[in-house]
C-alpha cells in the first residue's frame, strides 16, 4: 500500500520516510513500503548528521507576555521545525511558546500552564522521553497533554514507552497542517473549558468565601450584640424580657426577681397571661394581638401577680421582632404612680363635689344678696327723699345740730343707694349672658367720655383716643367697662392740674390689648391683688369717694367675654388698666 499524497510541512530530514498519522491512543499504521527498523533509519540518517555542521548555539527568545489566550509549548532543537509548526498553528487563536531544548522546556513549565506540549523525541542532551519523564515528576504537569513529534516511524516498544511517560498522541513528519490543527484544537478547546470551569469555580469559591465571611461577620456582630444585650439585661433596673409571639417567657433579667420575686427559671416557658390580673387579661390579649399584627411598639398597663400574691401595676412597652418571631418587652413598676393617680382622682372627685356645693351656695348667696339689696332700696330711697325735703323745705325751722344730723342722714342714704345700685348692677352682670355682636369701640369710648366727663367749669380732663379696633361682644356691657374705667381715672386725677387720660389698643398682640392710662395718683403694686375685689379700696374714702364695686364689675364683664384684666401703676405717677376681648 502506498501512502496517500497530502499537503505537508516537512519538519524532518530529506531522507525521512513518508508521513505516518497516529490517531489519539493508537499505534502507528503498518505499511509495506515505509516500514523500516529504527537501526536502518539511524543508518540512513547518519551521513547527513556527519556531513552537516552542527548548528550554532540557540538563544531562547524572551518569554512573551502572559495573555488571556490559551498557550501551547513547542519543543524542538531545530528552529526550522519550530517555525513550520508555528506557521501551521497560526490560524488558531492561541499563544505559541517555543523551546529549543528539554531543559528550556522544563524552565518554561515552571512559569506557565500549557494546554498541550508538542515535544520532539530526538533531541540532543535531553531527548523527548527524558524531558517527558521529568515533566511528569512535577505534580503541576502530571496531566499536561504531551504529543510526541518524530521524524521516523517508531517501533511499538518506543511508542509504548512514550505512552507510559504520559504521551497522549504521536505525530510523524511530514505533518499535515489540518491534522496538526485538529489535534491541537482538541486540547486548546479542553484548556478553554478547563479555564472556564476554573474561572467559575474561582467565582463560586469567592462567592462562597464572601458568603462565609458575611456569615462570620454577622455571627460576630450577633455575638457582640447578644453580649451587649445580656450585659444590658443584667445591669438594667427595668423589667426586661424576651418572649415568643405567644408571649411565653424565654429570657428575663434579674430585675424580675428583685421587683416581683420570680427567678428566670420560674418565668421561663410560662405565658405572661398566667400572671395578669383577671380584670386585665382582655386588655393584655388585645394589646398582644395589636402589636403582632401592626408590628410596631405598643404601650399599655396591667396588673401583674408577684410571688407574695399581691398585684403590682406594670407599664408595658412591647416591640415585635418579626424576623425571629420574638417580642422584646420593657416593663416598669408603676404601682406607686397608679396609687397616686387614684388618690388624685379621689381628691378631684371630692374637690368637684365641694366646688359644686360652693357654686350652689354662691348662687344662693348671690340670690339672697340681690334680693336683700333690692328690698333695701325702697326704705333707703324714702329716707333720702324725706331728708332732702327736710333740708329744702324745713331748713329754716331746724336747729343747727338737727340740720347737721339731717345732712348726715341724707348723705349716707344717698351713698347707700349708690352702693345698692352698683351692687345690683354687679349681680346683673354676673347673671347676664353677654351678646355676641360687632361693636364699634371708638364710638363706645366717646359715649363713655360723655357720661364721665366732669361738668364744664369745675376741671378740665384731656382725653386722648387712639386707634381702636371693632370687637365682638355685648355693647351695653362693654360700655359699662369703659364708663367704670374712665370714671376711675377721672376720680384719681382730680388732684392734677392737668389731667390726661389715654384710651388705646395694642393690635400687634393676639388678642388685642386695650388700655386706659392716666396720670393720677397711682397705687402701690403690692396691693394689686385687691384691685378687683368687691368693696375693696386702696385709698381712703375721705380722699376719693366710691363704693368699691366699679372695678369688680369691670373684671366680671371682661371675664364673661372670655378675656382678662390687669393693672400696672407707680405711686403718684399714674396707673394703666389693661384688658383683652378674644373673638
Amino acid at each position: 500500500m502506498n501512502t496517500p499524497s497530502v499537503t505537508s510541512i516537512n519538519v524532518g530530514t530529506p531522507s525521512a520516510a513518508g508521513a505516518a498519522f497516529l490517531p489519539l491512543g493508537l499505534t502507528p499504521a503498518r505499511t509495506r513500503t515505509s516500514r523500516k527498523r529504527p537501526a536502518d533509519l539511524k543508518a540512513e540518517s547518519a551521513p547527513n548528521r556527519t556531513t552537516t555542521p552542527p548548528p550554532a548555539p540557540l538563544v531562547t527568545p524572551p518569554l512573551p507576555a502572559t495573555t488571556d489566550k490559551i498557550e501551547i509549548l513547542i519543543v524542538d532543537d531545530a528552529p526550522e521545525k519550530l517555525l513550520a509548526l508555528e506557521a501551521a498553528l497560526t490560524e488558531l487563536d492561541l499563544q505559541i511558546v517555543k523551546a529549543y531544548s528539554g531543559r528550556e522546556a522544563l524552565r518554561l513549565v515552571l512559569q506557565r500552564d500549557f494546554a498541550v506540549i508538542l515535544l520532539d523525541v530526538n533531541m540532543p542532551a535531553m531527548d523527548g522521553f527524558e524531558t517527558a519523564q521529568l515533566l511528569r515528576q512535577r505534580p503541576a504537569n502530571a496531566h499536561t497533554p504531551i504529543i510526541f513529534v518524530t521524524a521516523f516511524s517508531t517501533g511499538e516498544t518506543e511508542i509504548f514507552r512514550g505512552y507510559s511517560l504520559g504521551a497522549v498522541d504521536y505525530l510523524f513528519t511530514p505533518v499535515t497542517p489540518d491534522v496538526l490543527r485538529s489535534k491541537v484544537s482538541v486540547f486548546v478547546e479542553l484548556a478553554k473549558r478547563n479555564r472556564e470551569i476554573a474561572r467559575q469555580a474561582d467565582a463560586l469559591r469567592r462567592a462562597e468565601e464572601a458568603r462565609l465571611q458575611q456569615q462570620l461577620e454577622q455571627a460576630a456582630a450577633r455575638i457582640e450584640w447578644e453580649t451587649r444585650r445580656n450585659h444590658f439585661f443584667r445591669l438594667s433596673i427595668e423589667l426586661l424580657a424576651i418572649t415568643d409571639y405567644r408571649a411565653v417567657f424565654t429570657q428575663t433579667n434579674p430585675t424580675w426577681e428583685r421587683a416581683l420575686g420570680y427567678t428566670a427559671d420560674e418565668l421561663s416557658g410560662r405565658p405572661i397571661l398566667s400572671f395578669i390580673h383577671p380584670d386585665d387579661q382582655a386588655r393584655m390579649n388585645e394589646a398582644l394581638a395589636n402589636v403582632t399584627q401592626a408590628e410596631s411598639p405598643l404601650y399599655f398597663e396591667t396588673r401583674f401577680r408577684a410571688t407574695a400574691g399581691d398585684y403590682r401595676w406594670l407599664g408595658w412597652t412591647i416591640a415585635p421582632f418579626a424576623a425571629e418571631g420574638l417580642l422584646y418587652i420593657f416593663a416598669r413598676d408603676i404601682t406607686e404612680r397608679r396609687q397616686r393617680e387614684e388618690e388624685i382622682n379621689r381628691l378631684n372627685d371630692s374637690l368637684q363635689r365641694t366646688a359644686t356645693n360652693l357654686q350652689t351656695m354662691n348662687q344662693e348667696l348671690e340670690a339672697f344678696a340681690y334680693s336683700l339689696a333690692h328690698d333695701l332700696r325702697t326704705p333707703l330711697r324714702a329716707i333720702t327723699t324725706y331728708s332732702e325735703v327736710l333740708l329744702t323745705d324745713e331748713a329754716a325751722g331746724l336747729q343747727p345740730e338737727a340740720t347737721r344730723i339731717v345732712q348726715s342722714v341724707h348723705r349716707n342714704s344717698v351713698r347707700m343707694l349708690q352702693l345698692m345700685d352698683d351692687f345690683l348692677g354687679f349681680f346683673r352682670v354676673a347673671r347676664k349672658e353677654p351678646k355676641r355682636e360687632l361693636v364699634n369701640v371708638h364710638a363706645l369710648v366717646r359715649e363713655a367720655i360723655t357720661a364721665t366727663q366732669p361738668d364744664k367749669g369745675k376741671r378740665h380732663v384731656d382725653f386722648v383716643i387712639g386707634d381702636l379696633p371693632a370687637v365682638k361682644g355685648d355693647s351695653a356691657m362693654l360700655l359699662q367697662v369703659f364708663v367704670n374705667l374712665l370714671s376711675n381715672s377721672v376720680k384719681f386725677t382730680s388732684t392734677r392740674e392737668l389731667a390726661r387720660i389715654e384710651i388705646g389698643c395694642d393690635t400687634a398682640c393676639v388678642p388685642p390689648v386695650f388700655r386706659v392710662r392716666d396720670n393720677g395718683v397711682g397705687f402701690d403694686m403690692k396691693y394689686s391683688n385687691k384691685l378687683f375685689g368687691v368693696f375693696e379700696r386702696l385709698h381712703a374714702r375721705e380722699s376719693f369717694d366710691g363704693t368699691g364695686i366699679g372695678l369688680a364689675t369691670v373684671q366680671k364683664i371682661v371675664q364673661r367675654h372670655g378675656g382678662a384684666v390687669w393693672a400696672e401703676a407707680v405711686v403718684d405717677q399714674g396707673a394703666t388698666f389693661y384688658f383683652t376681648l378674644p373673638d
